[in-house]
Parts: structure tokens; C-alpha cells; sequence
């Protein structure tokens, strides 16, 4: 009777101790099922902006190039030795100023002698002049006499001319560039010696579709950038097109005018030029960081305040024959509130224009004062949730929402 006594006491603790263990598995099963049905994901951290009316000029964008009213590259005529340099890189000089002189000895050699030749043959001319009129020589000699003259003064003007162009002048005003020779070295003709450039006043040439043709028009509104001076926006004037269209390309060329007092700008730059076609014209803009261009079009995350469809969890459950809520012997920090509205986004698909100052126009798809994603689209998907990363963007979510619920 005791043994039985011992048997049934010993099977009746196992029996509450594997109870036990198997209840506690099944409550954390179930509460880890009823815990993750009750998770939420956090939203999205994102940076928005309203879409704004704005006023902006109708413009054709081109790809340019600023070279200077009067530009060249100076060279020489004739080869021959540099003898002295007049100049140092990036002076500035007038017009008609002595850069190079290249080795003329020779030639101011052979000038003498033909000078003396060219005294000879004028007395020799004279003298002959005043005998032909009294016919003590015959025409004969005295034309030879006179041929005599002629040849021996363009032999010193020749010679002239080959010592004028061994001195190299400056055919302008402007700003020298860097020296290419040096004293000493030979040059041939041909060769670069440096560039002079006149940056006071520069032209800006770029081609046009030609459909664009009949609304182009000489003291047209011209604006452009150039990667020197990011956004910097600089105005110039149409001031010249060309006579023909391109043949292979069908585009014309056109070419700007301005000034540039400072000398900030220098031939040979890289522009984006606008040509201002209507002025003024009413659009709505958003930042150029708003739009996902892809293969199926441009698209933008419009944030919006709804209705969010999200089922509370069931967090009652039955545990050894007996109901539980799991939520009270949890606690409210693991089973947090389920919002009713949020804050969600939803791709719109956008026909985009112009682009100006980092801002797009948008064409047709997005109404001012609608709110926009600009940063963290990536993480984003049609009824995504999502916060707002700022204090700015929090303030003027607020006065979004409030403007809804009203």
C-alpha cells in the first residue's frame, strides 16, 4: 500500500512538472505569435517639401562655348633665333607692343649694303635723268639705269619687311597667356610663341534645333552658367545667327554677346545657356532631389495624411483550458498603441519641364502646396508610413494636417 502511495505521489509531481514546462512553452509560443502580430513598423524617416507656384521664364537650353571678341594664338612668320622676350606670362599689353625679337643680324647687314647700293643707283638715275635730256645717252641705258633703281629699292624693302617680322608686336589690346619658348631657342614659322586674348568683352557660340529658328531674334535675353561658378547665373545678348543650318546636325549656329568687366570669365569655357523665349510664365516647382527618373517614367512620393487599415491583435488565448490576455501579463510597452492615422506616402507619376537653380517644373501630376519627398525614396513604397526629419518639416506637417482635418 505504500509503494502504491509512493508511485501515485511520485507520478502526480512529474505530472505537474511536465505540465508545467509544456504550459510554459505553449504561453511563450503564443505570446510570441500574438507579439509579432502586434508589431508595427516604425515609419520612415524622410525630408519633404511643398510644391510652390512660382514664375518663370519659358527658355531653350543649349551647350556653349565663350571664346573672346579678339583671340589668337601668336606666332611667327619666319623661323629664326629668339633673341630677347619683351613680356612676361599673363601681362597685360597694348596694342602694337614689342613681345619677341628674333636674331636679325643678317638682315640689318644686308640692309646696310643695300642702302649704300640704293644711294649708287640714285645718284647713278639723276645724273643719267639730266643726260638723257640733252640726248647724251641713249633711252636704252637710261632705262636700265632706272630698273637699276627700282630693283635695289625693293631690296630694301624687303629686307625691311624680314626685320618687321622678326619683331613680334602685339596685333591688340589684351591679356598675354603662358610663354611657350624661351631665349635662345630656335622657332620655326608656325610655331607658338603665346596666346593674347582680349576677356573684356566675349561671345558665347551654341546651336539651336532648327524648329527653334523663327523665334530667335538678334538683342534676345540670353542666360548661362559655367561650372567655375556653380549656380551663378550671367546674362548676355543674342547677337548674331548664323546664315545657314547645318546640313548633318540640322541645328544653327548662334552666338551671345556680354561683357565682362571683371574678368571672370575666360575663352574656352563651359556653358549651359538659355535662351529666354517667353518671359514670365506661371508654374509649379519642386526640388530637382524630388524625382525618381526611371525607364517608366518620372515619378515623385506625395505625403499625405490617412486612415491607417491596421487590425489590433488578438492577444486572448487559451492556455491549459483556461483564457488568458496575454497583453495584461505583458504589459502595454509590448503591445503598443495601434495608430489611427499617420502620415503616408504614394508614388505619382509626373510630366516634368524646365530646370532652373536645382528646381524642376512639373508639368502635370503634382498641385502647389502638395507635400513631396526629397530625401529617403529609396526606403519608400506606395502607402509606406513616414515621419519627417526636422523640427521645420514637423511645424509645417502640423499646419499640413490641421489644414486636412479642417
Amino acid at each position: 500500500m505504500k509503494k502504491f502511495m509512493y508511485a501515485a505521489v511520485t507520478l502526480f509531481i512529474v505530472g505537474v512538472v511536465f505540465g508545467t514546462i509544456f504550459g510554459i512553452v505553449e504561453f511563450t509560443e503564443r505570446a510570441t505569435k500574438v507579439g509579432y502580430a502586434a508589431f508595427v513598423p516604425p515609419p520612415v524617416i524622410v525630408d519633404t517639401e511643398l510644391a510652390r507656384d512660382e514664375q518663370w521664364d519659358n527658355t531653350l537650353s543649349a551647350i556653349g562655348t565663350i571664346e573672346a571678341v579678339s583671340g589668337v594664338d601668336i606666332t611667327t612668320e619666319v623661323g629664326g633665333l629668339v633673341h630677347e622676350i619683351y613680356f612676361t606670362s599673363g601681362q597685360e599689353v597694348e596694342a602694337g607692343a614689342v613681345l619677341l625679337q628674333l636674331d636679325d643680324r643678317v638682315e640689318q647687314a644686308n640692309l646696310k649694303s643695300y642702302k649704300a647700293q640704293l644711294r649708287l643707283a640714285q645718284i647713278n638715275y639723276d645724273r643719267d635723268k639730266k643726260l638723257l635730256r640733252s640726248n647724251a645717252i641713249s633711252r636704252t641705258n637710261f632705262d636700265k639705269v632706272e630698273a637699276t633703281l627700282r630693283d635695289v629699292q625693293a631690296q630694301v624693302e624687303r629686307t625691311e619687311a624680314i626685320i618687321a617680322q622678326k619683331r613680334i608686336r602685339a596685333p591688340f589690346a589684351g591679356r598675354l597667356g603662358i610663354r611657350q619658348v624661351n631665349v635662345g631657342e630656335f622657332v620655326n614659322s608656325g610655331d607658338d610663341i603665346v596666346t593674347l586674348q582680349a576677356v573684356d568683352a566675349l561671345l558665347i557660340n551654341f546651336r539651336v534645333p532648327e524648329q527653334y529658328f523663327p523665334r530667335l531674334y538678334v538683342g534676345q535675353s540670353l542666360r548661362f552658367t559655367v561650372q567655375a561658378f556653380g549656380g551663378r547665373v550671367f546674362n548676355a545678348e543674342l547677337s548674331s545667327i548664323n546664315a545657314k543650318v547645318d546640313d548633318k546636325t540640322r541645328n544653327i549656329l548662334v552666338q551671345g554677346s556680354f561683357n565682362n568687366p571683371e574678368r571672370e570669365l575666360l575663352p574656352g569655357m563651359f556653358a549651359n545657356v538659355d535662351v529666354v523665349l517667353d518671359q514670365q510664365q506661371p508654374v509649379v516647382t519642386v526640388s530637382q532631389t524630388a524625382i525618381s527618373y526611371s525607364l517608366y517614367g518620372d515619378s515623385v512620393f506625395v505625403v499625405s495624411e490617412q486612415a491607417l487599415n491596421i487590425e489590433p491583435p488578438n492577444t486572448k488565448v487559451k492556455l491549459l483550458g483556461l483564457e488568458v490576455d496575454l497583453k495584461e501579463l505583458s504589459g502595454d510597452a509590448h503591445f503598443p498603441e495601434i495608430p489611427e492615422r499617420g502620415l503616408v506616402v504614394s508614388r505619382r507619376y509626373i510630366k516634368v519641364g524646365q530646370h532652373q537653380g536645382g528646381r524642376v517644373a512639373i508639368v502635370e501630376g503634382i498641385a502647389s502646396g502638395e507635400r513631396v519627398v526629397t530625401a529617403g525614396q529609396l526606403k519608400l513604397n506606395n502607402g509606406t508610413r513616414v515621419a519627417l526629419n526636422n523640427a521645420a518639416d514637423n511645424a509645417s506637417s502640423n499646419a499640413f494636417n490641421n489644414s486636412v482635418e479642417q
